[in-house]
């Protein structure tokens, strides 16, 4: 294992996507579990920040005292099994890794987060999910065992379908004999498609998903055993553009069978691009700054909807695109002018097209940090039951409008859970921004929304956690907490101010 003190090594890990940067007094690079543990007994007490990729927007691998445990160099994998489709990792292969990996077993992970350079580990503690979220669902439903090391140096082991809560009583037994039980939180989870904002908790749940998306606060995750899927054979995917938000938010609603007749496949990924964000990209493309062997955004564009289908069956998807072309033809859009992918060259394309945005916000933050250091990135994460999405969007472009703020809004909105990414001219936006959201997210939980349905708390977001649950909640999920790690050293800031 090696470690580092020195100014220069460490800047690097003290900040992540969020442009946030916090202090640490030295870090730590585990290559096994032991590793971890000999961290923990040589240095009890001492306030530890475990890391993987550094790819979250929410601050929470950002150290703000004592010592980071850095989990790049945990990257092997220990096990695969084609034959079941499961795989065992160490928490800091990146999804990149292990795509290419599965890729030449025709097996695939699911869950698709737009940094492909984003640890396991990590995903596991935010329960990332990502683009193709729709219609496969978060990390949550694919990981099948966790190891983690607690902060006195014992192990814990938790195999899905072994272990579940009586009612919102636990228990578990470490790998060293130690029994820690407790009472979880009595608390209503928002009904929605994601949601990653405290403590996952239901009466009688599977005890492996309190530690998924509990960002790192109640253990040091070592090994995931996680669930493949059989790679279809072909993958389409397409740009629509469409005139109108509204027409874009009329597509989505048929594309999701809810208004009409929806075509025959159901899409892999539903994401949506506003008007602010084509224009935002258009100016990059003009200035040759990214997207530079992509089409130039059409300046009618009034908004693009990506849709991405998957089928062993080549005429289905014909048939699928088709359905598709008559149904945007409907809503005022032309098909000549949609991009489509239909080979993996082309679909890196659209990719490439997909992701473009958030890299271009990133860019623009680290910008205006060199003038006002303070501002971190504004992007909002909350999603909505199915019934509000009109409702949420025409909440998220009042406010932007009232405000006079600059905008870009893309994301998932086939889970009704889209980024409002705000880029602040100075300090006083920045502020009224925060503001903004937090007024926002009062009536997401009135909606029966999530404050966060997939980064997480982290430390940037913990006032918003208290419009989602009580005081009182709150505390109890920090109980919870103590009883795993009872000095509360594990990330301190996450979650719980």
């Amino acid at each position: 294992m090696k470690s580092s003190s020195s100014i220069a090594a460490l800047q690097e890990y003290l900040r992540d996507e969020s442009r946030r940067t916090g202090t640490s007094e030295q870090i730590f690079f585990p290559e096994t579990k032991q590793d971890i543990i000999r961290v923990f007994k040589e240095r009890p007490g001492i306030p530890v920040t475990v890391q993987g990729a550094r790819t979250g927007v929410t601050a929470g691998c950002v150290p703000e005292e004592g010592i980071t445990v850095n989990l790049e160099r945990m990257n092997r994998i220990l096990d695969f099994q084609p034959e079941s489709g499961t795989i065992t990792v160490q928490p800091g292969l990146r999804l990149r890794e292990l795509r290419r990996y599965t890729a030449s077993h025709g097996l695939f992970f699911p869950p698709d987060p737009t940094e492909t350079t984003a640890s396991l580990g990590g995903m596991v503690s935010c329960n990332s999910s990502g683009a193709r979220s729709f219609r496969y669902g978060s990390i949550r439903d694919y990981v099948m065992a966790l190891e983690l090391i607690l902060p006195d140096g014992d192990a814990l082991r938790l195999e899905r379908g072994k272990c579940q809560a009586e009612g919102l009583g636990f228990c578990l037994t470490t790998r060293g004999g130690r029994i820690i039980s407790g009472t979880l939180p009595d608390l209503k989870m928002p009904d929605v498609k994601k949601h990653t904002a405290g403590y996952y908790v239901r009466p009688g749940m599977d005890l492996i998903d309190l530690f998924i998306g509990a960002e790192g606060t109640l253990g040091v995750i070592t090994s995931i055993q996680l669930r493949l899927l059989t790679q279809k054979k072909h993958i389409w995917g397409a740009v629509i553009f469409l005139p109108s938000e509204d027409s874009a938010l009329e597509l989505v609603k048929i594309l999701r069978g809810e208004k009409g007749s929806a075509p025959s496949l159901s899409p892999e990924a539903l994401e949506f691009f506003g008007c602010d964000t084509l224009k935002l990209l258009r100016k990059e493309q003009i200035a040759g700054a990214s997207l530079a062997d992509t089409q130039l955004i059409r300046e009618d564009a009034g908004c693009a909807v990506y849709i991405e289908y998957a089928s062993d069956d080549k005429n289905h998807l014909t048939q699928v695109f088709g359905q598709v072309c008559n149904r945007i033809e409907a809503l005022g859009s032309d098909p000549y002018h949609t991009w489509a992918g239909i080979n993996p060259r082309h679909m890196e394309k659209l990719h490439l097209f997909r992701h473009a945005a958030p890299e271009c916000i990133n860019r623009k933050i680290a910008e205006i940090k060199k003038q006002y250091p303070s501002i971190t990135k504004l992007g909002t994460d909350m999603s909505v039951p199915d019934s509000c999405l009109d409702e949420v969007f025409s909440l998220y472009r009042r406010g932007l409008k009232r405000e006079g703020l600059s905008s870009a809004v893309f994301g998932h909105i086939g889970n009704n859970h889209l980024h409002v990414n705000v880029i602040p001219k100075n300090m006083d936006e920045f502020r009224r921004t925060k503001d903004l959201f937090s007024r926002w997210a009062k009536e997401i939980v009135r909606m029966g929304g999530s404050v966060s349905a997939e980064h997480g708390i982290g430390k940037l977001k913990t006032d918003l956690l208290k419009k989602l649950y009580s005081e009182e909640q709150v505390a109890a999920m920090r109980e919870v907490k103590k009883r795993f790690d009872p000095d509360e050293i594990l990330n301190r800031g996450n979650i719980f101010k």
